[in-house]
């Protein structure tokens, strides 16, 4: 009777840990195919955006047979609040009001997320947390695998899809025949791609980090991270490049001396907020846009900068309105002078190409001041985490910095959702149990 009740009692033990690995198997699979498709689809990022809560939020619920009350708050999600009650002020008076409202609900939607993240991350399994961060570093490598052969091959795969799949196929000013009749695919399509990596590449490696695992086990994870890297060195975007480059040089600033490297993120943070209607104004009254070693690109922004700098005097204080600067260009483009001895119109074009800027003149000084608010909030969060953490943390912030400062439009529901996915990867990282020996968490 004994060896019958003992038989009767594993199988169900074994059959619940089998279905406890499933359930994690699930969740990698979740985390990793959500990134890849942020990474290779960067249009998806704002359904993808409160896709992220559901597999935290459903764990919880089963585990604790409720859902999270949702009661812990942070001075970051409170600011978030106010921005958004200020930014639905805001677009009771922009010139595309439908635009606006949406942005508005996309920014409610990634505040409330980040809320939910923030109470359930740390209360579920650590096994959950574990699986989610693998399946982050698994998703950044195989999006970033395919973004190389993109960058390689000129989008040879899309190319090649193009033939099976037509609504694969760009508008035609995307594309480009040549003499012989190939088609070729400009490539700027990728660009969007490229900064998602970029983005996610810095809590990727905060979870390698802090995974406990040995040292040549993280060499292979990083390695398994170069081609998304070769990708954004192979490719045109810039931007892309800088964000890099400038996250990767703070990382090791922060290695060396870390009191220097927080000072300058707090610093360049005001800087970029406080002083780049100035600067921007200097740099166009100058005549910057002349200079011949800057790319056509890097000419045409400060032509953009200097014009709509211009422009925050006629609303300082409350600014034009969320896609204010889009709807004019729209309606003025046509008629819009040249700068002198140039191709560049004086417009405010489809966006500032500047978040900070953007924030000036369609936010107003109150948007400029809860922007640069937030980001000191924010900066003060990183500050309090785990010391192990706070490198990649701050790296993922500068990256994020550098990107929004010269890219695409603040208000662009990819990149509005995209920044809030990245800090939720961050998040997951900052909340994965280290499973080794503290000296096994730096890289």
């Amino acid at each position: 009777m004994e060896t019958t009740s003992a038989m009767s009692v594993v199988p169900p033990s074994s059959a619940m840990q089998a279905r406890f690995g499933l359930a994690l198997s699930l969740v990698f699979l979740w985390s990793a195919c959500g990134t890849a498709l942020l990474v290779l689809l960067p249009a998806t990022a704002p359904v993808l955006l409160p896709l992220a809560a559901i597999i935290p939020v459903a764990w919880y619920w089963s585990s604790r047979g409720h859902l999270p009350s949702l009661s812990r708050s942070s001075p970051v999600i409170l600011a978030l609040a106010l921005i958004g009650v200020y930014l639905l002020l805001n677009a009771t008076w922009s010139l595309s009001q439908g635009v606006a409202y949406r942005t508005v609900a996309l920014f409610w939607a990634m505040t409330g997320t980040l809320h939910v993240l923030l109470n359930v991350l740390e209360d579920i399994d650590g096994a959950v947390v574990r699986a989610m961060a693998i399946g982050l570093v698994a998703g950044v490598a195989v999006g970033g695998g395919l973004l190389c052969v993109e960058a390689l091959s000129g989008q040879g795969t899309r190319r090649m899809l193009m033939a099976f799949a037509p609504a694969l196929r760009p508008a035609s000013h995307h594309m480009e025949v040549l003499a012989d009749g190939t088609t070729i695919l400009r490539p700027h399509l990728i660009n969007k791609s490229l900064v998602e990596l970029t983005l996610l590449f810095w809590p990727a490696a905060m979870v390698i980090a802090r995974l406990g695992l040995s040292k040549w086990q993280r060499i292979c994870l990083l390695i398994a991270l170069a081609p998304g890297m070769a990708a954004i060195l192979r490719a045109e975007h810039a931007t892309s490049k800088i964000g890099f480059a400038g996250a990767l040089a703070l990382y090791g600033l922060y290695k060396l001396y870390p009191m220097v490297a927080r000072r300058l993120v707090v610093v360049g943070w005001v800087v970029a907020v406080a002083l780049v209607v100035p600067l921007a104004s200097l740099a166009f009254s100058h005549q910057l846009y002349r200079a011949a070693w800057l790319a056509p690109s890097a000419q045409h922004r400060i032509v953009i900068w200097g014009y709509t700098s211009e422009q925050i005097g006629k609303a300082p204080f409350l600014g034009a309105g969320i896609a204010t600067a889009r709807a004019l260009f729209e309606r003025e483009e046509p008629d819009a002078k040249h700068v002198p001895g140039t191709t560049f119109r004086l417009s405010t074009s489809w966006h500032s190409h500047n978040a900070y800027l953007q924030a000036w003149y369609e936010a107003g000084a109150v948007g400029a001041l809860l922007l640069l608010g937030v980001g000191l909030l924010m900066l003060q969060a990183i500050a309090a985490s785990q010391s192990r953490a706070q490198p990649y943390l701050h790296a993922t912030f500068v990256s994020c910095s550098l990107m929004a400062a010269s890219s695409f439009s603040i208000w662009a529901p990819w990149f509005l959702a995209s920044l809030a996915i990245v800090t939720i990867a961050a998040m997951v990282g900052n909340a994965l149990p280290v499973s080794g020996p503290p000296t096994q968490e730096g890289t």
